[in-house]
């Protein structure tokens, strides 16, 4: 059998089964968007299945990808294959051999374990298959390109030195660069130039504060703590990182405990959506309203209800990295 084909995620297309590789998540999650939106414009009914690797039950993956009741199409992902247990290896190699004919079936594998590496193999050596890699991009050269690629890839423009400024701004944060890409293109229909990233984006102090709770929110407490000092000592004031802080736990209590919560519903891309979905583990609806407590004590505290406020935001950043349990 042929090798399979190993394009960048930005390249991806539909194949019946798809391995999306590598460390970085946010290529991932576009990747995957991209298939499912490719396959939408093709299949009306398309219905979508998401499923952990490390969850598997033997059987599985013939079972989500036949079709359904009425003969729907079906896109099945299988997220975190470093972590799969045995049946999912000895079944995907087993479903390689004869995928079905209206299903696409995408393994996401970050790479960082040696985990289904029999399984990996199997899919490398597959005519049936495709890998969309998922690499780090760590040079300047290579955030530039993913920045331009922004542009390019909606037949729009950026000046290459202000695509250097969004860089100088936003750093290697691959999320907060594309979102910039995307009000950018949303809010201006010319060429993107210096003059207009700086009128934007100059600002840059209040993004600081959705560092802060990004980190927080995904359980690093050491690292939160010290982007909040760090951002304190700049000159970062406490509302804009209360503000912040507020953004990411509304988006949380409008996803926890609703299943029929989408991207549309509370008015966010999908790829944001779903990091939304996953951050959510781990998290139940009495820890966010403790959080949401904690919020108000902490406004209250940064604006002179009590004498340092610069405990009360490490006590709120400490509250979220435990995910709201005291």
């Amino acid at each position: 059998m042929s090798p399979v084909k190993i394009v960048p995620w930005r390249a991806i297309s539909v194949a019946p089964v798809i391995l999306v590789s590598g460390p970085q998540d946010f290529f991932a999650e576009r990747a995957i968007k991209t298939v499912r939106d490719l396959l939408r414009k093709q299949i009306e009914n398309l219905e979508t299945v998401e499923s952990e690797a490390s969850e598997y039950v033997q059987g599985q993956v013939f079972d989500l990808a036949s079709a359904g009741l009425f003969g729907d199409s079906k896109l099945v992902v299988f997220d975190g294959a470093e972590r799969c247990s045995d049946s999912f290896i000895t079944d995907i190699i087993e479903y390689l051999k004869q995928p079905a004919e209206d299903a696409v079936v995408i393994i996401r594998h970050n790479g960082k374990s040696v985990r289904g590496k029999k399984m990996l193999e199997a899919i490398r050596a597959s005519e049936t298959a495709l890998e969309a890699t998922c690499i780090e991009q760590t040079k300047d050269a290579e955030r530039l390109s993913f920045v331009e690629a922004e542009f390019n890839s909606n037949g729009r423009k950026i000046q290459r030195a202000a695509a250097q400024s969004l860089i100088e701004i936003f750093g290697k944060d691959f999320e907060e660069l594309a979102a910039a890409c995307s009000q950018l293109q949303n809010d201006d229909a010319g060429e993107v130039t210096v003059e207009l990233v700086q009128r934007y984006f100059g600002g840059r102090l209040e993004t600081d504060g959705f560092k802060i709770a990004d980190s927080a929110f995904e359980g690093r407490s050491a690292e939160s703590l010290l982007l909040l000092r760090h951002s304190l000592a700049q000159g970062l004031a406490g509302v804009l990182i209360i503000s912040a802080f507020e953004r990411k736990v509304r988006q949380m209590a409008s996803v926890i405990g609703n299943p029929r919560a989408t991207a549309s519903s509370i008015g966010v891309p999908d790829w944001v959506f779903e990091k939304i979905r996953k951050s959510t583990a781990g998290w139940t609806e009495d820890s966010v309203a403790n959080v949401i407590h904690a919020l108000a004590d902490t406004d209250f505290a940064i604006k002179g209800g009590e004498g340092d406020s610069t405990f009360a935001l490490e006590r709120l950043v400490t509250l979220v990295a435990n995910k709201g349990k005291h």
